[in-house]
């Protein structure tokens, strides 16, 4: 079997039809189509059904799926120790991590980094979503969720002290929640309950019950945005708060929820040197927390 036709069919398998397999692996239709052919006369079976609608795995592609995502996995696993071996100050390195502390921690850690080490190229991709780092989808992270994954490296960065936060408008303008009263009178900003089930319940200890749901965004920077603009109460780290933006006033003081930041880093690249001079640039970044 040629190897190499299984990314063809993977691309095919995941986007349905020969043009947008095409384009997700920057080649022509007809080379896509080829090399299927060339796949399904080596196995001598058909791998997809093929419609109008497009391109659909046949039962037999369907078996056969499990085991080429995993091949695709252990090549991955390989690209990442030949890197992870790779000594030199330079090359890739891929960061996954919230947009807050991306924004608040990270980029000034990696603009340190970039005057140290000017050959390190870094990608920052920032959700609230948890990536799977075991499965190439970064080389490390930086998140406050800590991973029950044993096969990962793992290091508590800082202990966040998140509060409840509004602009100083709004709170001229409706005032401090009451402790106790579940926002009673208030409007809330919030992650969608999706994202974070464990904070539709309580923030920082306080009841949901009475606050009045004004906007959800996926984004933190958004929230922050949100709470500057005068749209609600919303829960943010005080860490965050005091470094990028303190004009916020935290509503409720005695009410706080602390939180660790985890390092957490493929074993994998471990032991390379660029992976270690972001690590360290990282560490840094959150020193004085």
């Amino acid at each position: 079997m040629n190897w190499d036709n299984i990314r063809y069919l993977l691309a095919v398998a995941r986007t349905g039809s020969l043009r947008a397999a095409a384009v997700s692996l920057n080649v022509d239709q007809a080379t896509v189509a080829r090399r299927l052919r060339h796949m399904e006369e080596e196995l001598n079976t058909a791998l997809f059904s093929r419609s109008p609608e497009g391109y659909r795995l046949t039962e037999y592609g369907e078996r056969l799926l499990p085991d080429i995502e995993q091949m695709e996995a252990t090549a991955a696993i390989i690209e990442r120790k030949s890197a992870g071996m790779n000594a030199s100050l330079a090359g890739k390195v891929h960061i996954a991590s919230t947009d807050s502390l991306g924004r608040c921690f990270i980029l000034p850690a990696l603009a340190a980094l970039r005057q140290r080490h000017p050959d390190i190229r870094v990608t920052l991709s920032t959700s609230p979503e948890i990536v799977d780092i075991r499965r190439g989808a970064a080389d490390l992270a930086v998140r406050s969720a800590r991973p029950s994954d044993g096969n990962l490296i793992i290091r508590r960065l800082a202990t966040f002290h998140p509060g409840l936060y509004a602009s100083q408008e709004y709170v001229t303008r409706r005032g401090l929640p009451v402790p106790g009263s579940a926002f009673s009178g208030h409007d809330l900003v919030m992650f969608p309950e999706t994202s974070v089930p464990q904070y539709w319940q309580r923030l920082c200890g306080e009841p949901l019950t009475n606050g009045h749901f004004v906007l959800e965004a996926t984004s933190q920077w958004l929230l922050i945005e949100a709470l500057r603009q005068g749209l609600g109460v919303g829960m943010m780290a005080k860490e965050i708060v005091q470094r990028c933006c303190p004009e916020l006033v935290n509503v409720m003081p005695a009410r706080s929820e602390p939180a660790d930041i985890w390092l957490v880093v493929n074993p994998d690249v471990w032991s390379a040197e660029r992976i270690q001079a972001v690590i360290a640039a990282i560490s840094t970044a959150f020193e004085d927390i």
